[in-house]
């Protein structure tokens, strides 16, 4: 995977993408390849978006745990379908060395609300000083003494804006999982694009270039797809839909075919 495209984008500092705020936001993911992405994506946008440069990088390296109930509350409630959900998380971001304690709420609107707090903690467990503010964010049904670390992955990702500011894009790539276990799976030629930008706006250069090429939209969520991809115990019959949805659309180099055959005769 050839990354010298990012090289001829032109660079912005992480406090200029406060710039591209939106009262109404919405957010839609890309599954596609990454040989499609770096040889007929991103060198028809180079004029229309900055990239985002972080000390001279431009393909940062993440890593994220993510936390749920003894009982699995998160995650059966993505898998039920409820509009109203939760994340927890913790996410450091490797290359600048700062780490994050973080909820994500999507409510019954479709609108995701993001806490945050910076830490210095483990992250694999949640520290004594962090249960105060889980317990002002999160719902009463929720004890955040409960919380146990569920699976980890790990990515690199390009964060590019468009130059009139009108929509900001994430694109992860090399995606992996790591469960408590130690148990590793990494998705083979994938990456994920979103795109953030307001409702109603007209199509953008990058979601017309994504259409020219055949690229479609389709729900995914690390966290979940990362549980059932890792093979936990847990009832997934909506991911896997969605896995296989994807492995066609991608001609197979979502995941290995040893795993495909487990997931989807299970």
């Amino acid at each position: 995977m050839d990354k010298g495209i990012l090289d001829k984008f032109t660079g912005i500092g992480l406090g200029d993408i406060g710039k591209a705020n939106f009262m109404n936001r919405i957010d839609t993911k890309f599954p596609l390849r990454s040989d499609v992405l770096f040889e007929k994506i991103l060198p028809y946008i180079v004029d229309d978006y900055y990239i985002v440069e972080i000390n001279k990088l431009r393909y940062m390296e993440y890593e994220t745990v993510y936390f749920d109930t003894p009982d699995n509350k998160f995650f059966t409630m993505h898998q039920n379908g409820k509009k109203d959900r939760y994340k927890v998380r913790k996410r450091t971001y490797v290359d600048t060395g700062t780490s994050f304690l973080e909820i994500k709420h999507k409510n019954n609107k479709g609108k995701t609300k993001k806490k945050r707090i910076e830490i210095t903690t483990s992250l694999n467990e949640i520290d004594s000083g962090e249960y105060g503010f889980l317990a002002e964010h999160l719902p009463e049904y929720v004890d955040p003494m409960t919380l146990v670390p569920v699976i980890q992955n790990h990515f690199h990702r390009i964060t590019l804006v468009r130059k009139d500011m009108g929509e900001r894009c994430t694109i992860d790539c090399e995606l992996g999982f790591k469960t408590p276990s130690a148990t590793n799976t990494e998705t083979q030629g994938f990456s994920m694009v979103e795109l953030k930008h307001e409702a109603g706006a007209p199509k953008s250069p990058l979601q017309k270039i994504l259409a020219r090429n055949g690229i479609k939209q389709a729900s995914f969520s690390k966290y979940c797809i990362g549980r059932v991809l890792s093979l936990q115990p847990v009832k997934y019959n909506l991911f896997k839909e969605r896995i296989r949805t994807i492995q066609k659309r991608l001609d197979g180099c979502f995941m290995p075919e040893e795993l495909r055959n487990r997931i989807f005769n299970n």
